[in-house]
């Protein structure tokens, strides 16, 4: 079962799937993938977390969920 917890890998998977869609008609898959992954990161990255535990667990799903989205289209 999806782990839909705000920040999860499945939670951002399924957020760059949808990016990929909407952005179908501009941009290839991995351009797609690519951006949406640079906008999560600058928003992570000057959010005001106090935790850099919540701040070092959001960037490494985000970076498994965009690593195995990039493998599903390259396939």
């Amino acid at each position: 079962m999806a782990n839909t917890d705000k920040f999860s890998v499945d939670y951002f998977k399924e957020a760059l799937r949808v990016h990929i869609e909407k952005s179908k008609d501009v941009l290839n898959p991995t351009q797609a993938a690519n951006s949406y992954y640079r906008s999560v990161v600058s928003t992570i990255i000057h959010d005001n977390l106090n935790k850099n535990f919540e701040l070092v667990r959001r960037i490494r799903n985000l970076d498994e969920a965009y690593n195995e989205i990039k493998a599903e289209y390259q396939k």
